[in-house]
C-alpha cells in the first residue's frame, strides 16, 4: 500500500516477489501508447493477430478500425485483449517490440523487476512484474489526465469502424470492471486482472480526505474483500502507519487482509517516534477485523483457548458498512504490546498490528 503524496511505502508484504500480473500489465500498456506519436482519433487497424487472441475481448473483426482513445476505453474498462494488441501492432508494428518498450519503460520508472512479453497479460513465460512494481507503475500513470479520466469512468461506448462503399460503424458498450467505482468513498480508478496462474489481481487507488492511497494486490482469493479490508485499514490508521513505515501485519487469515511485508515484526521505531505516536490510554493488539460478528466471536474463543483475553470491537467504517474487529489490550507500553504480539504469533500463528488505545474502547461484550 502506497501513500501517493509522500511515496512511503505504508504496508507491504512480499513486494518483490515476481509474479504472473494477469490484466494489470494493461496499465503499462496504456502508458507506452498515452506517450507514443499516435493522437487520441488516429485510426488502427485490426490485424487476424488482434482477433484470435483469447477474451476477455471486443470481438474486433480483421480489417475494422478503432480510434486510439476508444482502444484505450475498451483495454481499461472492458480488459479488452484485442484492444491491447491492436495498440501494440499499431505503435509499434508488432507485439515483441512493443513489450520491449514496454519493458524498458517499466525499468526507467524504476519497475526493475518486471518483465512484459505481450500487452494484455495473459500467462506467458518470462512475463512477470510485482506489487511494488505495479504500485509504481500505476502512481506514474495516475499523473497522466488522459488515464486517469478513462480509469475513472464507469461505463462508457466505443466504436468500431468497417471500411467500405458504405462506411459501417458498431457501437459497443464498455464497463468498468473496477467495483470500488460503486462501492467505495473515493475510489479513484484502477485495473482489475485475472488468469488462472495469477488468482484475482488488482492495483488501484483511492483518495479520501487529503490522503490518496494506491494498493496493489497480486494472487488474490478474495480480492475485494481483501482489497477494501487493506484501504479501511491504511485510511483509518493513516497517521500510525506514516510514522511506522513497517507496521506490525494486519489482519492476516481466511477471509482477511493477507497483503504486503516479509515477516512481520513489531515496528522499530525511534525515541522520537515513539514519542509521537505515544498513547496515554495504552495500546491494544488488532488480531483481525471481520463483517460478520459471528467469525468474529469464533475468533475471539479460538484466542481465549490460547490464555488471552480478547475482546470484539463494533465499529462503523467510513463506506457505511460495520466491522467487528478481534482485540486484545489495553497494554500500559508499546514494549508491552511488541511482545504480546510476538508471543501471540508464536504461539497461534496470528499476525496482530499494534495500535493506540482509544481514549475509551467501545466493545461489544466484556473480555473473555
Amino acid at each position: 500500500m502506497l501513500d501517493v503524496t509522500s511515496g512511503q511505502v505504508l504496508y507491504e508484504r512480499e513486494p518483490d516477489l515476481r509474479l504472473p500480473p494477469a490484466s494489470t500489465t494493461k496499465i503499462i500498456t496504456a502508458i507506452v501508447a498515452l506517450e507514443s506519436n499516435k493522437r487520441a482519433k488516429d485510426l488502427l487497424k485490426v490485424t487476424k493477430t488482434a482477433t484470435r487472441v483469447p477474451s476477455s475481448k471486443l470481438y474486433l473483426r480483421p480489417g475494422q478500425a478503432m480510434s486510439m482513445e476508444d482502444l484505450l476505453y475498451g483495454l481499461l474498462l472492458s480488459s479488452a485483449n484485442d484492444a491491447g494488441l491492436v495498440l501494440a501492432e499499431g505503435i509499434a508494428g508488432s507485439v515483441e517490440r512493443f513489450a520491449e518498450m514496454m519493458t524498458s519503460k517499466a525499468h526507467e520508472l524504476g519497475a526493475v523487476n518486471s518483465n512484459f512479453t505481450n500487452p494484455h497479460g495473459l500467462t506467458a513465460p518470462e512475463h512477470y512484474s510485482t506489487a511494488r512494481d505495479m504500485a509504481l507503475l500505476f502512481s506514474y500513470a495516475l499523473k497522466n489526465p488522459t488515464f486517469r479520466e478513462i480509469v475513472q469512468t464507469k461505463t462508457s461506448s466505443v466504436s468500431s469502424i468497417t471500411p467500405g462503399k458504405v462506411q459501417k460503424v458498431r457501437h459497443i458498450q464498455v464497463r468498468n470492471h473496477n467495483r470500488l467505482l460503486w462501492s467505495f468513498e473515493g475510489a479513484i480508478g484502477g485495473k482489475t486482472g485475472y488468469t488462472f496462474a495469477a488468482q484475482k489481481c488488482f492495483v488501484g487507488g483511492v483518495s479520501r480526505n487529503g490522503v490518496t492511497l494506491i494498493v496493489s494486490m497480486l494472487g488474490s482469493r478474495d480480492l475485494w474483500g481483501d482489497v477494501k479490508r487493506l484501504l479501511e485499514y491504511g485510511l483509518g490508521n493513516y497517521e500510525v502507519l506514516r510514522v511506522a513505515s513497517k507496521p506490525f501485519a494486519p489482519f492476516a487469515s481466511d477471509g482477511q487482509v493477507a497483503l504486503a511485508s516479509e515477516k512481520p515484526s513489531a515496528p522499530l521505531l525511534s525515541w522520537e517516534e515513539e514519542k509521537r505516536i505515544h498513547s496515554v490510554n495504552g495500546y491494544v493488539l488488532q488480531i483481525a477485523s471481520f463483517r460478520e460478528r459471528d467469525r468474529a466471536e469464533s475468533l475471539q474463543k479460538s484466542i481465549s483457548a490460547e490464555g488471552y483475553r480478547p475482546f470484539v470491537e463494533k465499529v462503523s467504517l467510513n463506506s457505511g458498512e460495520t466491522a467487528y474487529r478481534v482485540r486484545i489490550g489495553p497494554y500500559g507500553h508499546l514494549d508491552q504490546a511488541r511482545q504480546a504480539a510476538r508471543e501471540i504469533e508464536n504461539k497461534s500463528g496470528f499476525r496482530a498490528i499494534i495500535l493506540p488505545a482509544s481514549p475509551a474502547i467501545s466493545t461489544e461484550e466484556k473480555p473473555s
